[in-house]
Order: structure tokens, then C-alpha cells, then sequence
């Protein structure tokens, strides 16, 4: 099933015949409690609901952020019913589910502006319990300056990740943490590289993060940064690459957006983690999200779609032919300031590793496309901002 956190609530989809299973409303009370899944604001006529990110726990619980209201609503998947809220520092937009320590963490801006960021973290994230979130430790005693936060996730190969990583702003530093204890460890100067550092991807193929660093005052921008993560030490440049890095979930295809050139550069990490050369695809769609799929022909391969954010189209491309083809018509994006909460204004979320489906938003409908087929397998309507969206169960 998807569930996609809207304006009216939460719709439960399920993919193959586009049945909408469930929808819990704005208004609808929490299990056994008073309180309502979207309380109305002040000086609110119609009840509408804000989210911003959310995770899925073990298939037992949905986390999702509800930044407007300062707290994260967890959903119950079997009951299909939110069942509690926890009270997190003001405006939390990012969550992460840490599946090693059974935690998620939470990033919180403090207001709009980000002026006041703070990293939380719920313990026993998947178990039956009245859920809190405690802050991590202050590194250097400063809470207010977290930009964004890093931690691998885990997968069939990798299922043990012991350390996160820490950017604040506009620092060319790396903030390294252990998971366990959710303190810190060391820091990795970027300094020497002019790099303040900005999206992250790890392959666990030579244990190596690919970094990619903000513009600087000028507008140009380092090309990203390969970072051991074994002795936390700058490899160096990853040849003339700038732009978002995405890594393939058995970590041999590095694929970058580089937005400012129009290309997806996509490189192999050999089987001895050697990074080989880019083969570049040319695109103007301004990909906002990228999501990859096994591939249905070729054993052990992957196929990436790609959203657009200013476009309706999406970008289809078999990684190991460079094969390119379009999937057109998906209407237009939400619009960039109407999403204030990431950059990827239409997400991108496919159904499980094994999974044929694809969801991604338009601005007021879902769309769900097969991969099997690499054709739209169907639209729902009348869903408003439903740029959250989770992925549960096997697909």
C-alpha cells in the first residue's frame, strides 16, 4: 500500500487496481483520545492538514511530521488509524528511521526561517509505547545551527549502521555521531576543498560517502567530495561531478542531478569500489526526485525514474544501457514556494525493492506508473499536495 499525507488527510492506496483502501479525514480523533489528525487552526475555515516528511517503522508504524503543529503523528498500519503524537521542538520537517537502533530522528527548524534547528531523537520507535523525542548532544553546545543531517540507510546487505553525520550552517565541516549514543564522535574538515557540504549518498562497495558541496558566493559550485568512511578521510574529488547524488540500493551506480548543466551523470562503482567514469544523460525536466527499481530483464540491475518539478514529464533510465524514454502527461508539479519543506517539490517513491510501482505526485493528483511496463498505470484525482508519501508492506 501508499499512504500520502494531503490536505484532506491520509489516503491508503493500494497500487495494482488503484483502490483508495482507507482515507482518514482532518477531523477524525486519535484512538481513544480527543485530539483530531488535523486540528483546525486558528482562523481556519476548512480543516486542512500540513506534513512534511514521514518514515515507515518495521511495517508497524508511519511517523510523519506535522511541522505547522509542532509534533509528529504516528499511524498505526494495521488498524490503518493514527494512534498517538509526540511533541517535538517547533516546525520538525525531516525524519529518518534508523532501523539499527529501532530510532527516528527528528530535524526541527525552530520557526520558518530556520533560525533555531534542533536534532531529536524517539527511541523505541517501533515498540508499543508512549512515544518522546530527546535531543542529541550539542556538539560544541550549540543546538541552533544543524542545517541537515546524514545516516545511511540499511538494507538486505548492510543492516547494522553505526555512525550519522552532522552539517551545520554554512560550515565546510562534517559532524560525525554514533548512533548508539547519539553523541558526538570527530569532525572532518572541509576547508582545504572550499566545500560546505550539502546532499550525501554512501555505497557500502568501498564504504565511501560522495558528497556534494554548496555554491559558494559566486554561484560556482566544488565538484562533489569522496569521503572515506573507514578513516573519515577526503579521497579526494569526484572528477568534475557537482550536483545531487543518489546511489543505487546495491551500491555499483552513483547517479548525480546536476540541474545547473541539464545532465544526469551516472557512474558505476566497480566491484573493487573503484568509481568509473560518468556517462552523461541529457535533460532539461529540472528532476526533482529519483527513485530505482530493479530491473524486470536484466538480473541484477536497475532502472531509475526520475520527477520533474517544473515539467510533466518523467525521465525513465536503464542504468546499465543508458537507454533513455519518456513517460509523458503527468501534470504540472506542486510549485516550488508552496512546498517551503525540501527541495523536492514532487517526490519520487517506489513500492519496496522488489516492488513494479512508482508513485509521484502532480499538484492536485497521484500518479501511479509500473515499471514493468514503463507506462502510467493510473491518476486519482483530487488529491491536494500529496507530496508525502510512504511505501508499506512487500511488494
Amino acid at each position: 500500500m501508499f499512504y500520502v499525507f494531503y490536505e484532506d488527510g491520509i489516503k491508503v492506496i493500494q497500487p495494482v487496481a488503484c483502490e483508495i483502501q482507507r482515507h482518514i479525514k482532518p477531523s477524525e480523533k486519535l484512538l481513544a483520545l480527543q485530539e483530531e489528525v488535523c486540528p483546525t487552526s486558528p482562523g481556519e475555515v476548512v480543516q486542512r492538514c500540513v506534513w512534511s516528511s514521514a518514515v515507515n517503522v518495521k511495517d508497524k508504524f508511519i511517523y510523519v511530521t506535522q511541522p505547522t503543529l509542532d509534533r509528529v503523528l504516528i499511524v498505526d498500519i494495521q488498524t490503518q488509524k493514527a494512534v498517538q503524537t509526540v511533541s517535538t521542538d517547533p516546525y520538525p520537517v525531516k525524519l529518518h528511521y534508523d532501523k539499527s537502533h529501532d530510532q527516528v530522528w527528528v530535524l526541527s527548524w525552530g520557526d520558518v526561517e530556520k533560525n533555531f534547528p534542533t536534532l531529536q531523537v524517539i527511541n523505541q520507535a517501533s515498540g508499543k509505547v508512549s512515544h518522546h523525542a530527546v535531543h542529541t548532544q550539542p556538539i560544541g553546545r550549540r543546538f541552533d545551527r544543524v542545517e541537515d543531517f546524514f545516516i545511511p540507510a540499511s538494507s538486505l546487505i548492510i543492516n547494522h549502521i553505526r555512525f550519522g553525520l552532522i552539517f551545520h550552517r554554512n560550515e565546510p565541516v562534517i559532524y560525525k555521531i554514533n548512533l548508539e549514543t547519539t553523541s558526538y564522535v570527530k569532525n572532518i574538515s572541509l576547508w582545504e576543498f572550499n566545500c560546505i557540504p550539502k546532499y550525501v549518498a554512501y555505497t557500502h562497495v568501498g564504504g565511501y560517502y560522495f558528497i556534494s558541496c554548496k555554491p559558494d558566493s559566486t554561484g560556482a559550485t566544488q565538484p562533489q567530495l569522496i569521503l572515506d568512511s573507514v578513516t573519515d578521510s577526503v579521497i579526494g574529488q569526484n572528477r568534475d561531478i557537482t550536483g545531487t547524488p543518489y546511489m543505487s540500493p546495491d551500491g555499483h551506480y552513483l547517479v548525480t542531478v546536476d540541474d545547473d548543466n541539464g545532465l544526469m551523470r551516472i557512474q558505476i562503482i566497480s566491484e573493487r569500489g573503484k568509481v568509473l567514469e560518468p556517462f552523461d544523460i541529457h535533460t532539461n525536466l529540472h528532476l526533482s526526485d529519483l527513485a530505482f527499481q530493479r530491473s524486470f530483464t536484466e538480473i541484477h540491475q536497475y532502472n531509475v525514474f526520475g520527477s520533474s518539478g517544473r515539467q510533466t514529464d518523467v525521465l525513465f533510465v536503464e542504468l546499465s544501457t543508458g537507454k533513455v524514454k519518456m513517460i509523458k502527461s503527468l501534470k504540472e508539479a506542486i510549485k516550488s514556494f508552496d512546498w517551503p519543506w525540501s527541495s523536492k517539490n514532487r517526490v519520487m517513491v517506489s513500492s519496496g525493492l522488489f516492488g513494479q510501482y512508482i508513485m509521484t505526485p502532480s499538484r492536485e493528483s497521484l500518479f501511479i506508473l509500473d515499471g514493468r511496463l514503463n507506462k502510467l498505470n493510473c491518476e486519482i484525482t483530487d488529491v491536494l499536495k500529496g507530496n508525502v508519501v510512504v511505501w508499506v508492506g512487500d511488494s
